[in-house]
């Protein structure tokens, strides 16, 4: 696991790299952890995709250039939407905005090792039951498994199937009909024009007439269909947020 810790305390940035060493070992987990003092700094290394997890302290230093946790986990959101966040603080009063930003966990200084356990034992668990979904197809003329969570979107030319991931694109000869069973039958996955597939977990922002990916990429909305669509990312997004989507 590729994690950082966002903390201006490095007492606390410390215990919380422990916590981290002593967890990730009993669980014969690799472990990889960079520590920033700064949001600015943190910002300067950072990119879409580079940390499966991050711990940020709510209360950042005031000389940052971003003001505090809550701002940095904003920008990370409109970047990454799949990252996990879990808020380290000395105060319970933001626990409500931590959730709207789809964070995993709020803990509450001095983290306790029972109550770290329990976080990352969550964390694990989320993560193996997402990458337990996958979907089948055959690529030239061998079997491949997809895990659904690394697929940006899919799309149809000259009679094969796109599985566009962030470093590949898999083909896979089959109609358009009988693969969408394989994906719509997720909440994350909604077709957004003619024979094209998006998976709404790998959106970063919902614009006018199109959707934003992960990857840069701009996919557009069906003019017909747009506030349909429009409704159907909003009502995906809130019951994510909501915990009723898993």
């Amino acid at each position: 696991m590729n994690i950082a810790i966002v903390d201006d305390c490095a007492q606390d940035s410390c215990h919380l790299s422990q916590l981290l060493g002593a967890y990730c070992s009993a669980c014969s987990l690799a472990l990889q952890v960079s520590t920033f003092t700064r949001a600015a700094d943190f910002l300067r290394s950072w990119k879409s995709g580079v940390f499966d997890l991050i711990f940020i302290d709510i209360f950042l230093d005031k000389d940052s250039d971003t003001a505090s946790g809550i701002r940095l986990a904003e920008h990370i959101r409109r970047e990454d939407t799949g990252c996990t966040i879990i808020f380290t603080t000395i105060s319970p009063d933001f626990a409500l905005k931590s959730y709207s930003l789809k964070a995993l966990d709020y803990l509450v200084k001095p983290i306790s090792t029972a109550d770290f356990s329990q976080t990352m034992d969550y964390y694990l668990s989320m993560k193996a039951k997402r990458s337990s979904h996958y979907i089948e197809v055959k690529e030239s003329r061998v079997m491949v498994k997809i895990p659904i969570d690394t697929i940006l979107y899919t799309d149809y030319f000259n009679h094969y199937i796109q599985i566009h991931l962030a470093d590949r694109i898999v083909k896979t000869y089959m109609r358009f009909e009988d693969f969408s069973k394989l994906l719509l039958c997720y909440p994350q996955f909604i077709s957004c024009y003619r024979n094209c597939i998006i998976n709404l977990d790998k959106v970063v922002r919902l614009e006018k007439t199109s959707f934003v990916l992960t990857s840069g990429e701009h996919l557009p909305i069906t003019r017909s269909l747009r506030l349909q669509i429009h409704q159907q990312y909003a009502d995906y997004q809130f019951r994510k947020i909501n915990g009723g989507i898993e």
